[in-house]
């Protein structure tokens, strides 16, 4: 059950979540820090970063153990626990209150990682399709190939791997030629590849399939290649989630690799960025996916109507092609899938994805620094990431 726009679910006790011994004495600090939260003289204000934090925490703690996360969830635990050192000298009161202002720092450090890796006003840029003189679908998977045998060659030949990977315009080409020029969610064609390609106009006008504008989606952020501190975000949350390996996959331009993007409509890839919809693997059913939405009844009301359940293919005739010249194309990777839509679930149940949300929309709308937007600056130093946020339209 997701909370209503808003609002974050408060922690229920520990009896009602059957934790491990480990997890309920963290799930009882948790609880005090709850408690200390709403006693905060901000409790009732707007902006409740504490209390927003400490959900954070619950939450991830409950998500990690329901779904059979071990590493992360002995990860986070001895985290928590390290909250509890403080100076024995000090009296009880104050031990504690030093307990739950750490636990109110490790939430929002959490917080900022996440948003770091996964959150963003949008990835848009200009596609590549959409030069009036684009080649014909042959000529771009020759491009395409061309483009990814080197970047091979870069790999392989330069140590410093930082340089080798792709850039975004890259991935855009990449990812529409494995999707078979489509929405991976539902299905419709890219419109400016129609407008410039009459052989995939044709196959679409076969199919009856209708259209839409289309952008490059990442599962993890783009910001990761351009940030360092974006970079090390990714790279707590992935050994967080005993992942460690497939950093070496991700840093620099090698954020953009197949394996981390995917195609989707303008709409949908904004929503994807900003956790109002997220897909959860079906058991035994190799790439595919149920999605879930954080508002369900106006999301699949869409238009067009998103599906409640995805199968992530290769097109069958980029497949051939790249074949018979001894190369293979990624889908998106699961775990990557899997470690999203943990953080989205979290980033929902918890309140936080609204609640960044909010900060960003009273952001854009402050002009100018008054005694009544104080407390929105400060909640911005507390929550949002050090590095920028790019606005809509960047």
């Amino acid at each position: 059950m997701l909370p209503t726009a808003g609002e974050g679910l408060p922690l229920p006790p520990a009896k009602d979540i059957a934790l491990d011994e480990g997890g309920v004495s963290a799930w009882e600090l948790l609880l005090s820090c709850e408690k200390a939260a709403f006693a905060l003289p901000k409790a009732a204000a707007r902006y409740k970063d504490n209390l927003i934090a400490v959900r954070l925490l619950g939450w991830f703690l409950v998500d990690l153990w329901r779904n059979g996360r071990a590493t992360a969830y002995r990860h986070l635990l001895r985290e928590m626990f390290s909250c509890n050192e403080v100076p024995a000298n000090l009296p009880e009161a104050e031990q504690l209150q030093q307990r739950q202002e750490k636990v109110f720092t490790l939430g929002l450090h959490y917080s900022n990682h996440l948003f770091r890796v996964f959150y963003a006003r949008t990835d848009r840029t200009p596609t590549p399709s959409s030069h009036p003189s684009r080649p014909s679908q042959d000529q771009h998977k020759a491009d395409v190939l061309k483009e990814m045998d080197e970047a091979a060659r870069e790999q392989q030949q330069n140590k410093d791997k930082e340089r080798a990977g792709r850039s975004h315009a890259q991935a855009k080409a990449d990812a529409l030629v494995r999707d078979g020029y489509k929405c991976v969610i539902t299905g419709l064609y890219d419109q400016v590849t129609l407008n410039n390609d009459p052989k995939v106009k044709a196959k679409a006008t076969a199919e009856g399939t209708r259209n839409v504008d289309t952008e490059v989606a990442h599962l993890f952020s783009e910001s990761a290649q351009t940030h360092a501190e974006y970079a090390a975000s990714a790279l707590v949350i992935l050994k967080m989630f005993g992942l460690p390996t497939l950093v070496e996959k991700l840093l620099g331009k090698r954020v953009n690799n197949l394996l981390n993007v995917m195609t989707m409509s303008g709409a949908l890839h904004k929503a994807f960025d900003q956790f109002l919809f997220w897909l959860e693997a079906v058991p035994n059913e190799p790439h595919t996916y149920t999605v879930v939405a954080r508002f369900p009844d106006t999301f699949f009301m869409m238009s067009p109507e998103p599906p409640k359940k995805v199968k992530f293919i290769i097109d069958p005739e980029a497949h051939a092609y790249f074949k018979r010249l001894g190369l293979t194309l990624e889908l998106p990777d699961p775990e990557l899938i899997a470690i999203r839509a943990a953080c989205a679930r979290v980033a929902a149940m918890s309140g936080a994805a609204d609640h960044f949300r909010l900060l960003m929309e009273d952001r854009d709308d402050t002009e100018t620094l008054t005694e009544s937007t104080v407390p929105l600056l400060q909640s911005l130093l507390r929550t949002v990431p050090a590095a920028p946020v790019a606005p809509v339209g960047a």
